[in-house]
């Protein structure tokens, strides 16, 4: 039961459109449908941290105003970089599709992961307060309720950005020449749109 409580309160954060969604659906176009599955690799590695963190009492410094700050301030700039760099590369010419061409070394996608999700405050705001609820429920269990509960979350996580890369590697041969600038802009755009909603947010 613990599991799949998990699991479904954890495609309340999944299926929100956010920088790791947009980074899965760019690097998908790329590397095709191992990319959802990687990049949550990613993303896993930075939840166990928070989850560690927060088994150790640190809920209440997580969701404290000046922490909400910081985070909002470089995970902003951070998206804007990310963003700008994107968008910098098509003006340039310097992102070209190919479905045949090899995508981003496993490496690569699993920082960008960890990168997406630390960049985004309301991520660290929804494990300061309905993660930790959750977690602190499942104590219950004793020491098996954290890792039933970490495992079901990750997996509604792994699920539906599998999912998504698999639907863009299935249609990824309609995105040659202009399709694929348009859908990587839009990406870039959206980048941009959410560094500056969370620093100003922060602000």
């Amino acid at each position: 039961m613990l599991f799949l409580t998990s699991f479904g309160v954890g495609f309340s954060g999944a299926l929100m459109p956010g920088p790791l969604l947009t980074v899965n659906i760019v690097e998908s176009t790329r590397k095709g449908f191992w990319t959802g599955p990687i990049i949550i690799g990613g993303h896993a590695i930075a939840e166990l941290v928070v989850v560690v963190a927060l088994a150790f009492g640190l809920s209440e410094l997580l969701a404290s105003p000046t922490a909400f700050t910081v985070i909002g301030i470089l995970g902003g700039i951070a998206l804007i970089l990310m963003g700008a760099m994107m968008l910098h590369d098509i003006i340039r010419r310097r992102l070209s599709f190919d479905p045949n061409q090899p995508g981003a070394k496993s490496g690569l996608l699993i920082g960008k992961g960890i990168t997406a999700s630390l960049s985004n405050p309301y991520w660290f705001v929804w494990w300061a307060t309905i993660g930790s609820a959750f977690l602190t429920k499942s104590l219950a269990h004793g020491v098996a309720g954290p890792v039933v509960f970490y495992v079901g979350h990750i997996m509604s996580d792994l699920v539906w950005y599998t999912f998504v890369s698999f639907m863009i590697a299935l249609g990824k041969r309609l995105l040659v020449g202009r399709p694929y600038y348009i859908l990587i802009s839009l990406c870039a755009l959206f980048l941009l749109y959410l560094g500056g909603k969370f620093i100003m947010d922060a602000i």
